[in-house]
């Protein structure tokens, strides 16, 4: 059949329209789909899975900084953790519903409402009822404790309670409940969240770890040890090369990859080092990273390399003495406070010892050197902090800005030098001992 050329035109002009139609409902159908906002640090809008989600604003997706060591992911200018922890800090939010806090706080892991609670004659009823003279109104982490102190002379504490940390524990739970705290994404199943870290307040602030298995808490450095020294014990986990191999990955290049093969003990464990490890590290830089100032991120990560021997012997550095024990034996009280870094000189003496062991012509001196020749330190006041320690050497390589171009070329070398070193002392806990010993 023969189409004449004025019918076909006007065919031609109708199917255009209809195109056109069709082109228009496209783009509205686009505009009105939910966005998924994406940040220069690579923050996505958090997805349903997570327990509090966060917009990008408040989020920090360890993805976006793959290729960069985590020093560089703290740094970063704007989008870095340490920025956007500092920004929610004075970011208000509103205060929910005081009801709605404490159902938020029954989701979280029960050592969080445990304590939270049981501070309260009648628990979370009394919890809730101090919480309702703030809900609705506007606060940040900044200022929370100050609108929350006046009502705390009439909350209904048990006897021997501490009001400060009845209020610094409702102030965290109304904040995490409401909108408040960065949050930072290891991967789908593990996160966690920095609530109200105030420079230059170095004991400010806490950190909150989600794990596969285990719901929100902020791991102390006690809890921690408990959960390193269960799980590390060689009858449960023989070799702990895959664990130290995930955390490496992580701190030399943001890759966490590694985490998800991990046992769900492994994934706790790993999930709460990095929780803490962001605290210090946070606190650490607001002292511009003194090896000699706080340096409480380095502290954990050398108890938890240190542990490679620790755990098959069964042995741990006290007063100055080798003795039995697990990793909780690096949690002490101290005049100024608690943690692992009340016990620095004795966890350094003992890595001093197991380095001057690997170092000897007839062990190992070529993975103590290995990883000498991966971190070349020329200041004398850094030397001065870890010389002969071959561990803590590596660890504030790591958390110096002016090494972090290095650590980047090369963080496959430096990850597997460090593995190799921590099986060797795994390997020869037992000489070490006896060498320890011997050389008191």
């Amino acid at each position: 059949m023969r189409i004449r050329r004025g019918q076909m035109n006007r065919r031609a002009q109708r199917a255009n329209k209809l195109l056109c139609l069709l082109f228009l409902l496209a783009a509205m159908c686009v505009a009105l789909l939910p966005t998924e906002s994406v940040s220069a640090g690579g923050a996505l809008e958090p997805d349903e899975a997570v327990l509090l989600p966060r917009g990008a604003d408040r989020t920090i997706d360890l993805a976006g900084f793959v290729g960069q060591t985590y020093l560089q992911a703290m740094l970063a200018q704007g989008n870095g953790i340490f920025d956007k922890t500092g920004g929610d800090d004075s970011a208000a939010v509103t205060i929910s519903n005081a009801d709605e806090v404490g159902t938020a706080v029954n989701q979280f892991d029960s050592k969080v409402s445990n304590k939270v609670f049981g501070m309260f004659e009648n628990g979370q009823a009394d919890f809730q009822t101090l919480l309702s003279n703030i809900q609705g109104k506007s606060f940040s982490p900044e200022n929370i404790r100050a609108g929350l102190r006046p009502f705390m002379a009439k909350a209904n504490l048990k006897p021997g309670a501490s009001p400060a940390i009845a209020l610094d524990s409702s102030a965290d739970m109304a904040l995490l409940a409401s909108g408040s705290g960065t949050l930072v994404k290891i991967n789908t199943a593990s996160y966690f969240y920095n609530v109200g870290y105030q420079k230059p307040i170095v004991q400010s602030g806490r950190s909150y770890g989600v794990a596969p298995g285990r719901s929100l808490l902020d791991a102390s450095d006690k809890d921690y040890l408990t959960e390193l020294a269960h799980y590390m014990d060689p009858g449960t986990t023989p070799d702990a090369g895959p664990m130290y191999t995930a955390m490496l990955k992580v701190l030399t290049n943001c890759d966490t990859s590694a985490f998800a093969i991990l046992p769900t003990g492994g994934q706790v464990v790993a999930t709460d080092f990095l929780t803490i490890y962001t605290a210090e590290l946070n606190r650490h830089v607001m002292v511009n990273l003194d090896p000699k100032q706080h340096p409480w991120e380095i502290d954990l990560a050398e108890v938890t390399f240190l542990n490679s021997y620790g755990a098959p012997s069964g042995m741990v550095m006290q007063k100055g003495a080798l003795v039995p024990g697990t990793a909780t034996a690096y949690y002490a009280v101290g005049t100024k406070g608690s943690g692992i870094g009340e016990t620095r000189a004795d966890f350094v003496k003992l890595a001093t010892r197991i380095t001057q062991y690997e170092q000897d012509p007839n062990h190992h001196p070529e993975l103590v050197n290995a990883l000498v020749k991966l971190t070349p330190i020329l200041d004398k006041k850094i030397l001065s902090t870890v010389r002969g320690d071959v561990l803590r050497r590596a660890l504030v390589y790591l958390n110096r800005p002016e090494f972090q171009s290095d650590v980047q070329k090369h963080p496959d070398d430096f990850r597997n030098a460090m593995v190799a070193f921590l099986k060797q002392i795994n390997a020869d806990n037992a000489q070490i001992t006896q060498y320890v010993q011997s050389n008191p």
